[in-house]
């Protein structure tokens, strides 16, 4: 038995001390823990009720992401795309002066060790500043202390002008690193919708409201249900002082738009449109161009003038406006007349040298004075006479038939062309038909077409007689699942017999070979069309009172004997004489014979020589993307710095020595005219236009010709003429 003294029993009694301490303290804590959450449960519910809706919003919603419009070879015409704006801190915050005093060293240290540096880097990443125009942009925003110094010179302090994947290059700059945000600089972000090409079919493509985010219109209103996408429910939560978005009911990105318009052939329709409106100083045009056997619209360019010498898409009159086809018509009533065996091809007209009063009075005119003339020559040399007088003498006891085969061609079709707003041909029948209405009809007055139903009609001839709808958007997919499909849509399957088909053509044919439209052809490839010059009306005026305006086209497809291709170009003028045959047909020429080069380009490894050492030859301008292309080729290149009168300037030429390609770098003046000899057309515009200059050219190749010339003094907004040639 152990007594009070046993070691054992001492040892016990101190261990039971111990965890009687123990359990009081924690029931002690535990009592504490209770009567706080007792507390907060009953006494601060209402503040912590107060705190929930304000830091964790219920049903919140969560904006999905619009989808893209893509080319038809998958290229982004628009997407919604981040932008940014970032701001630097040159000034503590700190409140302690001790704190601040250590806190604004660290600034300085990392300013002054790491400016020239940091405004090299910011050259490489935004080279239309120099290094120094970075080096003393910062040297301001330090010197004056600045709390929020814009990163880039110059510009609005809310705009965000800088993309998504500059902010990625940004942030492994020495001043940007992710540690220093919210220290040495901030950044602000939005979700705008960006056109990669720029204007490029910028009315087909459409535009948005950005501060409605809705759509205006082009495909971005057509298809806007689809884009737009259905947004989620979510709401924050906070965790490790982390607020994060958390979804209870998942939005659903916007689909994706296919569409069939084509970057390069675009571009081609542009650059030829703007170039015969700026020739003729013209007040609008119109540029499609089609795939024969689908309908699928390549390129679609509508071009209104704004300002001298600049021309703008400010609608798509291609589709929303209605105009008098003039003479693009005739081969309309000779498919009617022919199909119905009324003419025959060895039909002939005396075309009354030229005027012509025997339409109930009405005064018509050729352009020449045609003597006899049978039904092809009629068409080639685009005979008003000829036509009326024909389609007079064959339907004058009954014009409704007429039209009603007009109607069977299916020109008169309402084409959507999935885009909204799209205009309604107009083309009369019925009601009272007086001497004049059926031969001005024949020849495309007293009807109204959108230019782009002219064009199915051509095209319906270029594809064996079966017009199909001309179509901008081939499918809509979501994650690469197809989520609808547009097919190939037939309006005719017929328009004609293919005796008559066979007609039409070979008339076609010869419009260019001898007739109004050899300025169209190419010594390349065959081509058919037909030239069309109409009078527009002035209203209550009529055609007689007033400045004469015209709508001069030509439409056609190529090449001829397989069409691949149907393109009309159509051109209306403010005043004075015009012509499809002097200003639409070379245009039509310039756009047929790009559009088939670029579908011929061969293979470059056909031109490999095993024997002789390929040389390429550089062309000045942008050094950086040379040396990227001779490295590439195994080609060896050498930086001169002692040429470089600013050390990052990335403009120069190239010269070779000794198997070597040396680059000659040059720093152009802010306001004086580079030479641009020997440049390319995309170095030379982008320097150009980057210089704040408004850039004109012409022709195709290199820069052989620049108006005005090099070491010109120059202000931004100033026009300067390029001449290329190979």
């Amino acid at each position: 038995m152990m007594n009070d003294n046993d070691p054992r029993k001492q040892e016990k009694k101190r261990v039971s001390r111990k965890y009687l301490s123990l359990f009081l303290l924690m029931l002690v804590w535990g009592v504490l823990i209770i009567a706080k959450m007792a507390f907060v449960m009953f006494g601060e519910r209402q503040y912590w009720n107060d705190v929930e809706r304000n830091m964790t919003p219920v049903n919140r919603v969560i904006e999905p992401k619009r989808g893209n419009i893509l080319s038809d070879d998958g290229l982004l015409l628009a997407s919604s795309m981040k932008q940014y704006r970032i701001f630097l801190d040159f000034k503590t915050a700190e409140k302690d002066e001790a704190r601040a005093k250590k806190d604004q060293m660290r600034k300085d240290t990392l300013y002054t060790r790491h400016l020239a540096e940091f405004a090299r880097q910011m050259h490489e990443i935004f080279p239309q500043y120099s290094v120094q125009d970075f080096a003393d942009h910062y040297q301001k925003g330090y010197e004056s202390k600045s709390h929020s110094w814009m990163l880039l010179p110059g510009g609005s302090r809310n705009s965000y002008p800088i993309s998504y994947n500059q902010y990625k290059s940004l942030v492994k700059t020495v001043w940007l690193k992710p540690k220093y945000e919210m220290w040495f600089y901030s950044s602000e972000s939005k979700i705008s919708r960006q056109k990669p090409f720029g204007a490029l079919a910028a009315r087909t493509i459409g535009s948005m409201y950005e501060a409605k985010d809705s759509a205006r219109n082009g495909l971005e209103l057509s298809f806007d249900s689809l884009l737009r996408g259905v947004p989620g429910r979510g709401h924050q939560e906070k965790v490790q002082n982390v607020t994060r978005m958390v979804a209870d009911v998942p939005q659903i990105d916007g689909c994706d738009v296919h569409t069939t318009l084509n970057v390069d052939m675009q571009d081609i329709a542009e650059v030829a449109l703007r170039k015969v409106m700026d020739t003729h100083n013209a007040a609008s045009g119109i540029v499609v161009l089609m795939e024969v056997k689908t309908g699928d619209i390549k390129a679609m360019a509508s071009l209104t003038k704004t300002a001298p010498g600049q021309f703008d898409e400010i609608q798509n009159n291609a589709v929303r406006e209605i105009y008098e086809p003039g003479s693009t018509f005739k081969p309309v009533s000779m498919m009617v007349a022919l199909d119905a065996g009324k003419i025959s091809l060895t039909d002939s007209v005396y075309c009354e040298k030229g005027l012509y009063t025997g339409f109930g009075g009405s005064r018509m005119t050729d352009s020449h004075e045609y003597g006899w003339l049978d039904v092809p020559h009629i068409i080639a040399n685009s005979s008003n006479i000829g036509t009326s007088k024909l389609i007079h003498a064959a339907y004058k006891d009954n014009p409704d038939e007429f039209v009603a085969g007009v109607y069977r061609t299916g020109i008169n079709t309402h084409f959507g062309l999935q885009l909204t707003g799209t205009a309604a041909p107009v083309i009369r029948s019925g009601g009272y038909w007086d001497a004049t209405r059926l031969p001005w009809m024949s020849i495309g007055y007293n009807t109204q077409l959108p230019v782009i139903n002219t064009l199915a009609f051509y095209n319906g001839i270029a594809n064996g007689g079966c017009m199909v709808a001309p179509r901008l958007v081939t499918k809509v997919t979501r994650e690469d699942e197809t989520v609808q499909e547009f097919p190939v849509e037939v309006v005719v399957r017929h328009m004609c017999k293919d005796e008559t088909l066979a007609k039409i053509k070979s008339m076609l044919e010869l419009v260019v070979v001898e007739g109004t439209g050899k300025n169209a052809g190419s010594k390349y490839f065959t081509v058919a069309g037909k030239t069309g010059t109409a009078q527009l009306s002035q209203g209550s005026a009529g055609y007689r009172d007033g400045p004469r305006r015209y709508m001069v086209s030509f439409c056609g497809y190529f090449p001829a004997d397989d069409p691949q291709y149907s393109c009309i170009v159509s051109v209306r003028t403010d005043g004075g004489a015009a012509g499809g045959a002097t200003w639409a047909a070379p245009a039509f020429h310039e756009i047929s014979e790009k559009v088939m080069a670029s579908r011929n380009l061969r293979d470059v490894h056909e031109a490999y020589d095993s024997v002789r050492q390929f040389i390429p030859k550089v062309m000045p301008g942008d050094l950086a993307k040379a040396s990227t292309v001779l490295k590439g080729l195994g080609k060896k290149n050498l930086m001169r710095r002692a040429d470089r009168m600013v050390a990052d300037s990335v403009w120069g030429s190239v010269s070779s020595d000794s198997g070597r390609y040396v680059m000659n770098y040059v720093e152009y003046a802010a306001d004086v005219v580079p030479d641009v000899r020997g440049m390319g057309a995309s170095d030379a515009l982008y320097l150009l236009e980057r210089m704040g200059m408004r850039v004109s050219i012409e022709g195709v190749g290199k820069v052989t010709r620049q108006v005005p010339a090099r070491n010109t003094r120059f202000k931004k907004g100033d026009r300067i003429q390029l001449t290329l040639s190979m």
